[in-house]
């Protein structure tokens, strides 16, 4: 009589060395674009916005719900976005669909993504990302100006844009990692509502091996008044989006698809699986 095997399932284990470190597995082909201050945020071409406007609600809107379905997300508090219109919205960076999640968000209101140069980099690519909302980081004085600009404008005419404060991708991270207060100050600046919007993680019921779905929980705005009488508006405002991305994974027991643990070199390797929600 022949003995079951076993299959042993295969730990998921990353090892990072800081909360900056880029684990993105893209590979790099492609020289990347230099976004100086000649980039053109404003295009008064009235067939790039009748081109623009075809790719963002005919061609876009059909991958997009694609993907949404495919990974089981589900949106809770989704009409803050739609009602409150132009915002600034801040998320986490744990999966590859995290440029698509504003979309979905505000839909059928127009969203904005603020991206670093290499989407804008592939010959093709650079023509697409910005007609379906991609707005550059610029490296210049003069540019950077006209960066912010381009996103108090899409502001002011009531469309979210969505900033990532972690910047690099961590597939799967369970929790929510620090970040600096730098990116806040354009919502300060012009004055502009803030929501803040986190992904966690659900393991599947019945097929526990595959990846988990996604949950994506919204918070109620930030009004301007809330940091107005701060010291130092921009890290009141940081703060208090991170507490609440924080304790949103506490809350909602976000799933530990991938562990990830700090190496001697960082000094206080640990599971985050175990510390759910909290700050690596």
């Amino acid at each position: 009589m022949s003995k079951k095997k076993h299959k042993k399932h295969k730990k998921r284990i990353q090892v990072v060395s800081s909360h900056e470190e880029n684990l993105s597995t893209a590979p790099r082909v492609i020289a990347e674009r230099v976004i100086d201050e000649t980039y053109p945020y404003h295009r008064p071409n009235l067939w790039w916005h009748i081109i623009s406007g075809f790719f963002y609600y005919v061609i876009a809107p059909i991958p997009v719900f694609v993907v949404s379905r495919a990974y089981g997300m589900k949106f809770i508090n989704r009409s803050v976005v739609r009602a409150t219109g132009g915002c600034y919205l801040y998320g986490n960076h744990s999966h590859w669909t995290d440029v698509f999640i504003p979309y979905l968000l505000a839909f059928p209101r127009r969203a904005y993504v603020v991206a670093g140069p290499t989407a804008f980099s592939v010959p093709l690519a650079r023509h697409v990302v910005p007609m379906v909302g991609g707005i550059p980081l610029n490296s210049t004085e003069e540019g950077k100006l006209a960066f912010r600009k381009a996103l108090g404008e899409a502001v002011h005419h009531h469309c979210p844009v969505a900033i990532l404060p972690e910047t690099h991708l961590w597939p799967y991270f369970n929790g929510i990692r620090d970040y600096n207060d730098f990116s806040f100050t354009y919502p300060v600046r012009t004055e502009a509502t803030t929501v803040a919007y986190v992904v966690t993680y659900r393991q599947r019921r019945w097929l526990k091996k595959r990846k988990p779905r996604l949950t994506i929980t919204v918070s109620d705005p930030i009004k301007p008044a809330f940091w107005e009488d701060s010291q130092d508006p921009k890290k009141t405002l940081r703060d208090e989006v991170h507490t609440f991305m924080s304790q949103t994974c506490r809350d909602q027991s976000s799933y530990a698809w991938i562990t990830y643990t700090l190496d001697s070199a960082g000094g206080q390797g640990r599971d985050d699986s175990r510390a759910q929600g909290e700050v690596l």
